[in-house]
């Protein structure tokens, strides 16, 4: 995205390349953002049991207490990050949503570009170009008053490596439009993604596994904020290379309700206590603070299958421990999918590539790192397992690493659909 690039190079900014990925899809990487928990504890927090996230305290109820005006749109009916196999919103969520829409636009209008069918059009736009019209027609609100937004596009870019290149002017259009009417005088704002390439033959090479779980984090921010809160953002620079994660970007975002905050004194304070807490610091840090480079994946709340604080070093696929790991990551499989019979059982057909696991701490146990093919299906996994004295385990979950289409249509349940070839 040369454009775009080149256009961000004059804004005040920070890019993050220390920024990981802690879920394995958007979901789970998403809702730290949104709530500051993980998955597991936000749905026993307020959703299990309520068919819909009205009861959840997401950031943008933050903002509303603080003065904001809301907004949430997508250009997605199907893969709506609460819609993809939950219950989404029985109210509506921010003061304006564009679901709504989408909704009518995706039962009358809807028709497919591209083969895999993944890219949707109403008319002569694909649903993209409707999500650019929503932002463009809330630019008056925008310059209204305090307001917090969540755009975010899938279509496209979260299925093809090339796609990007398709956005690049698009991109830089809305930054343009948003500078030139002097929106980004006053606004913050993070351009990002979830997660790396998850399918494909880019994500199956050594680089393609890392780039997954090293996503794109920009924050672009209006000048004045140097002047008037210099230590946050001299700390907010120097987090260009710390570990950080969506659960980071909850803090940050909640401290932009209450700018008082960012105070030089209360920055000064807030850090002092930061370093006493010690290896017991917060999971979610501002990223106006300083972030501890003692920080590693456990402190930050990343299962090890996507820290990126560890090497790799390639290992036989046919030495023993790697055909153990391998034959392990599949029975795994076979066990979370053995109360679907509809599930045929998998088998373990090829082992791909296998590592060991290097790390900085030290470690007795062994971690081998294997992909798989199995059958039937010719499904591609990724697991990492560790050896303990007697026994081995899982450490972190079980990546698909192929698109499987339709092989699980006779499941409705998105936690095992990717392991389920059906019959």
């Amino acid at each position: 995205m040369p454009l775009l690039g080149a256009y961000i190079e004059t804004l005040p900014h920070v890019e993050f390349w220390g920024y990981n990925r802690v879920g394995r899809n958007t979901y789970p990487n998403l809702v730290p953002l949104f709530s500051g928990l993980n998955e597991t504890e936000l749905e026993s927090e307020c959703y299990s049991g309520q068919l819909n996230y009205d009861k959840c305290d997401f950031i943008w109820k933050h903002f509303k207490s603080a003065g904001y005006n809301t907004s949430y749109a997508e250009d997605t009916f199907i893969g709506g990050i609460f819609n993809y196999g939950k219950w989404g919103f029985n109210k509506k969520p921010t003061d304006f949503y564009l679901r709504p829409v989408m909704l009518e636009v995706d039962k009358y209008t809807r028709y497919s570009i591209d083969e895999q069918e993944d890219i949707h059009c109403s008319g002569s736009r694909k649903y993209a170009e409707i999500l650019y019209e929503f932002i463009f027609k809330m630019i008056p609100q925008l310059n209204k008053g305090s307001q917090f937004s969540f755009f975010w596009q899938s279509q496209g870019v979260h299925d093809y490596f090339g796609y990007s290149q398709f956005l690049d002017k698009d991109y830089m259009k809305l930054l343009d439009r948003l500078r030139s009417n002097h929106i980004l005088k006053n606004t913050m704002l993070f351009l990002m993604s979830d997660h790396g390439l998850r399918y494909g033959s880019f994500r199956s090479t050594y680089q393609g596994m890392l780039e997954e779980s090293q996503p794109l984090l920009i924050a672009i921010y209006p000048k004045w904020l140097e002047t008037t809160y210099p230590k946050a953002i001299t700390n907010l620079r120097k987090n260009a290379h710390s570990l950080i994660t969506t659960f980071d970007l909850h803090a940050t975002l909640k401290d932009l309700t209450n700018l008082n905050l960012l105070n030089d004194s209360q920055i000064d304070h807030r850090s002092i206590l930061l370093y006493e807490l010690g290896p017991n610091m917060s999971r979610g840090i501002s990223l106006f603070l300083p972030v501890p480079e003692s920080r590693d994946c456990e402190m930050a709340g990343i299962p090890s299958s996507f820290c990126l604080c560890q090497t790799f070093s390639q290992m036989d696929t046919t030495d023993e421990k790697s055909e153990q790991a391998a034959r392990f990551v599949v029975e795994s499989i076979n066990t979370w999918i053995s109360s679907y019979r509809q599930c045929q059982i998998l088998r373990l057909e090829d082992v791909l590539e296998a590592y060991i696991l290097n790390r900085k701490q030290i470690r007795q146990e062994l971690e081998v790192k294997v992909r798989v093919q199995t059958s039937p299906g010719a499904g591609r996994f990724e697991g990492i397992v560790r050896f303990l004295r007697d026994s081995m385990v899982l450490n972190g979950p079980i990546l698909r690493t192929n698109k499987y289409g339709n092989q699980s249509y006779c499941v409705d349940d998105y936690h095992i659909e990717m392991y389920c070839f059906c019959l």
